[in-house]
Parts: structure tokens; C-alpha cells; sequence
């Protein structure tokens, strides 16, 4: 076989192939854009009462009054929400600083428990205590309003 007729060869079949992979490349595109097609719908076809769903408002950015701190080892803790900082305010001294250390500041069982020289499943008990106690002040605040 002559070799400059094999490379021709291998060429043009590679070229095919090519082909054929593009080929189907631009079905399978095409079909995920029909596919999209079905179950999007421009914003130009909803009228404007429509919109009013879709929006939302960001609370980010709004001051509240007055938020409530507390001081947990020396680092202040604030409390944005009003309901919530009556019923931490409600809790055992240690039981809420088990709390502040655990979900505001970021400590694990084991270090709160290495802090206040207990054990790990000590803490743990303190925490699901106060959580349950927070959780039943929580309702008895919602049921107030």
C-alpha cells in the first residue's frame, strides 16, 4: 500500500468522523434547547400584576431598633431578633452560654466542655436541655403575639 494513498486514507476518515461527531453534538444541543423551550416562558408575555409573586424583599440591609447583646467570655454576642433574645434571656446562665459558645461563636462540644471543665457529653446534655427549653419558650412568645 502506498503511503501517501493511507495517510489520504486515514484522513478523510478522520474527517468523517469528525463530521459525524459534530453532527450529532448540534442534535444533542438543539435538543436540550427545544427541551428548555417547553417550560420556559418570556417575561414579556406576563402582564404586570403578574410580577408581584415572583418579587421579594431583602431584609438584609434593615436596621433593627434595638438589637440585644449579650457578653459571652468576654466577646459580645448580638441578637437580632427581638423573640429570641427573650427566650435566651430566659435561660440558665450556663445554659445560654453553652448555646452562645456553641451557635454564635463556633465552638465544638469538646472545647466548651475542656472551658468550663466538664465532659463532652455533659455539654451535649446542657445544649438538647436548653434547646428544648428554648423551643417551648418559642411557642409560648408565638402564642403571646
Amino acid at each position: 500500500m502506498n503511503t501517501e494513498q493511507y495517510r489520504e486514507h486515514i484522513e478523510r476518515t478522520f474527517n468523517a468522523f469528525c463530521k459525524i461527531v459534530l453532527y450529532h453534538a448540534a442534535l444533542g444541543a438543539y435538543k436540550k434547547i427545544r427541551k428548555k423551550q417547553q417550560f420556559e416562558v418570556s417575561l414579556d408575555y406576563l402582564r404586570e400584576f403578574d410580577f408581584e409573586p415572583v418579587t421579594t424583599t431583602d431584609e438584609y440591609f434593615v436596621k433593627y431598633d434595638v438589637p440585644t447583646t449579650f457578653i459571652v467570655r468576654g466577646k459580645t454576642v448580638i441578637v437580632e431578633s427581638e423573640q429570641l433574645a427573650t427566650a435566651l434571656s430566659r435561660l440558665p446562665k450556663k445554659r445560654r452560654e453553652v448555646l452562645f459558645l456553641r451557635y454564635y461563636l463556633g465552638y465544638s462540644d469538646t472545647e466548651i466542655g475542656w472551658i468550663y471543665g466538664i465532659s463532652r457529653s455533659a455539654v451535649f446534655r446542657r445544649r438538647k436541655i436548653a434547646l428544648r427549653f428554648m423551643r417551648k419558650e418559642m411557642e409560648v412568645l408565638e402564642n403571646e403575639e
